[in-house]
């Protein structure tokens, strides 16, 4: 079904041109305009009200689509609707309790058991583990982890410099060798709270996964507030992530891993991707060899 919804004159050079807009519903009532850009020589009449001649003029055609367009734009009374703000639910006091009862890897106070790289590049404000900006690097726990659960709050502001980056963090991460510098990354694999982003580190890969990642759907997350990020890490080359915010409340899965030659033990990273980015770490707590592989704030 077609229907005519306007005829447009207007002149190119010496001659006159008649442009007629049609609009035709397709695809489950989907609007498509149609565009017409006829030579007035040609006569209408009662069994061809609409003359059928199409021009073959590109600068033509090019005005055309640009008035067809503004005339869907005007014609357009249902926008669509908001996704609506999705509702926070507050973990079960079981759920809290568990997650406080988890081995605390920051005391709010010092960064003992961490490893800075390059040296000088967090402090502690506030309670929290926060990075300066000074340079592309990371900071890492002096232990080294296997099978666990990772429990963290976290926020992110945009760099000064406008090279910002969404924040991230480091698992299966190889240690320096004593007296060796290593690699800034680690040589890790990067997950990126709390939306899901992700990048492969490993000699040979530097990479975004190429399908070892799988990205969940979720709602968008406001990295610029306190967020939750929960993973399950084993060293089968598997790992989870779920995010919830603000913390204290149910979280979604977001991301999940799945390499085995990724997986062995080693340190956990909090990455600083670009030189600049300030971002607040605090409440981090694991649970080495958990007798689930089962989220805490997935209720």
């Amino acid at each position: 079904m077609t229907k005519r919804i306007q005829r447009v004159v207007f002149t190119a050079g010496e001659q006159s041109f008649n442009l007629v807009l049609r609009q035709s519903w397709i695809c489950f009532g989907t609007p498509l305009p149609l565009l017409f850009i006829l030579n007035p020589e040609v006569k209408s009449d009662a069994t061809n009200p609409v003359p059928v001649t199409i021009m073959k003029t590109n600068c033509l055609l090019v005005l055309g689509l640009v008035l067809s367009a503004r005339l869907v734009a005007q014609q357009s009374t249902n926008p669509p609707a908001a996704e609506p703000p999705r509702v926070a639910v507050p973990l079960s006091k079981a759920a809290l309790d568990k997650i406080n009862s988890l081995t605390s890897l920051f005391d709010g106070k010092t960064l003992d058991g961490w490893q800075q790289h390059p040296p000088n590049s967090w402090i502690v404000k506030d309670g929290a583990m926060s990075s300066l900006g000074n340079a592309r690097g990371c900071i890492y726990t002096k232990g080294e982890y296997g099978n666990f659960r990772l429990i963290f709050n976290m926020r992110h502001a945009l760099a000064p410099n406008g090279k910002d980056h969404q924040p991230c963090f480091l698992i299966y991460c190889a240690v320096p060798a004593e007296g060796q510098k290593g690699l800034d990354t680690l040589n890790g694999i990067q997950f990126q709270a709390p939306n899901g982003g992700s990048w492969d580190y490993r000699v040979g890969k530097n990479n975004d996964g190429k399908g070892l990642f799988s990205r969940k759907p979720h709602p968008k997350f406001d990295n610029h507030e306190w967020f939750q990020v929960e993973i399950l890490v084993n060293t089968n080359g598997t790992a989870r992530m779920a995010v919830a915010q603000p913390p204290g409340t149910r979280a979604i899965e977001v991301l999940d891993f799945n390499d085995p030659t990724a997986g062995r033990k080693g340190p956990i990273a909090w990455q600083i991707h670009n030189s600049g980015l300030l971002e607040d770490y605090k409440d981090v707590r694991i649970e080495e060899n958990p007798a689930q592989d089962k989220f805490i704030t997935v209720e």
